[in-house]
């Protein structure tokens, strides 16, 4: 009896508990949905904090950021320490890292988009390495990529999801000077391509162009020497690489000898004050049957690679012009052979703080051309490859620091891609929109 008039006094308490936890029921698939996309928002909120945060301290009159970092990342100086010594000059700490953010409009509508996902965003880079100066002669470095951070998401198997990076050796290198040369040995980058040559802490745009993509070889252990002063009139390059393999591991690449060698080359020389004519060449000795057998082989993407570009600067006004070609590609689609492309890229800085760039790609190659992983071949069905690739990009850049303007910047781009070619499946390669946002920094 004391339990029924318990239920009659509060039924109606009862009922509110019962619809608030259904609707709670309900709601928790919502809130899962949304999961990543909150994720995301507070990952666009921490990257402008650090930028915002960051842009009134650049501008104190007492207080230089760009001179502050770099003496907090130099962590011994000898000379600054007044501890010289005939063993260890100086140690410096290296920080690099680009959160990204992208979204595509393809032409053909949302029947083009998989999984109905139009954005991405990702850790597009994040290394750490250290930097050492010793016995008065030598360099070494070894930076590493950090693993344990989100991927770009993919869509498999009917849904959408992410990995983890994972971590891997990036760079690992002793240099020295031999005047006149420089002397460099170890994991590196066979840096041929103009675009490639640019650091990608020092990129202007927020991916570098699809050919060049395509073509250039990733960081593989090597020697190289070239003209240790870089403003001679006549500067060189020449190197050579083990072709490895990428296997995900801390000390890649693998090493095979059916990969063989790549060997690269550059003349260059100066015009004017402020530029440079540069011609390049890349040589792959891989063995061609094994370039189709799919493994991942991390050399150049084509047995022959030749590139021809002009930089140059006047006053606020910068221009990087190339032309590029890839003879008998790797592991491109049936048929493909050679590709061709151009490349024209001005930039005006309009304020210490703000940076325009404007970039015309072209790349031309039966069934040859290969499309980017991010975003447009990563969030849309149009196919991996075409015969011809033409872009327009519009960007601008804030530099926090312009002194060091390269250390901590905020970016922004629009482009326009258009592809063309037909295969059974239809319109071959991307045609729409794609626009993209980063924070990069560089210590």
């Amino acid at each position: 009896m004391p339990q029924f008039v318990w239920l009659l006094t509060h039924h109606e308490q009862l009922e509110k508990n019962a619809k608030k936890g259904f609707t709670e029921g309900v709601d928790r698939k919502r809130r899962h949905k949304n999961e990543k996309k909150d994720d995301m928002k507070k990952n666009t909120m921490m990257a402008l904090a650090l930028v915002m945060g960051a842009a009134p301290l650049s501008q104190a009159a007492d207080f230089n950021l760009a001179n502050h970092a770099k003496d907090a990342f130099k962590l011994f100086d000898a000379k600054r320490d007044n501890a010289e010594n005939p063993y260890l000059q100086e140690l410096s700490l290296k920080l690099r890292g680009q959160y990204q953010w992208g979204y595509v409009d393809p032409a053909g509508g949302d029947s083009r988009v998989k999984g109905d996902r139009k954005d991405n965003n990702e850790w597009r880079r994040f290394r750490l390495g250290a930097q050492a100066k010793v016995l008065n002669r030598f360099t070494v470095k070894g930076v590493w990529n950090i693993g344990g951070l989100d991927t770009r998401n993919k869509y498999s198997d009917g849904s959408w999801g992410r990995s983890r990076s994972e971590g891997t050796l990036d760079e690992l290198t002793i240099s020295t000077k031999l005047e006149p040369v420089t002397l460099t040995l170890g994991k590196h980058k066979p840096a041929y391509m103009a675009e490639y040559r640019t650091s990608s802490g020092k990129l202007i745009t927020l991916e570098r162009s699809v050919l060049v993509n395509q073509l250039k070889a990733e960081k593989l252990y090597g020697i190289s020497v070239a003209n240790a002063d870089k403003k001679a009139d006549w500067g060189w390059n020449a190197g050579l690489w083990v072709n490895g393999q990428r296997d995900n591991t801390w000390l890649e690449p693998a090493f095979n000898s059916a990969d063989n060698v790549t060997l690269g080359m550059s003349i260059s020389r100066a015009t004017g004050s402020n530029g440079r004519v540069t011609l390049d060449y890349m040589h792959s000795f891989r063995n061609e049957d094994r370039a189709q057998s799919g493994t991942e082989y991390a050399g150049p993407g084509a047995v022959d690679v030749v590139a021809l570009s002009w930089e140059g600067k006047q006053g606020n006004l910068s221009l990087l012009t190339e032309a590029l070609a890839g003879f008998n590609v790797y592991g491109g689609a049936q048929g493909a052979q050679n590709v061709f492309g151009l490349t024209i890229m001005p930039s005006y800085r309009f304020s210490p703080h703000w940076e325009g760039v404007l970039r015309y790609q072209l790349a031309s190659g039966s069934n040859a051309v290969k499309a980017d992983s991010r975003y447009y071949s990563t969030n849309s069905t149009y196919s991996g490859t075409s015969d011809l690739l033409q872009g327009v990009y519009l960007g601008a850049n804030y530099y926090v620091c312009p002194e060091n303007p390269h250390m901590l910047k905020l970016m922004f781009g629009a482009e326009y891609l258009n592809s063309e070619g037909r295969d059974a499946r239809g319109n071959k390669g991307f045609t729409g929109w794609q626009l993209s946002s980063a924070v990069r920094f560089d210590f």
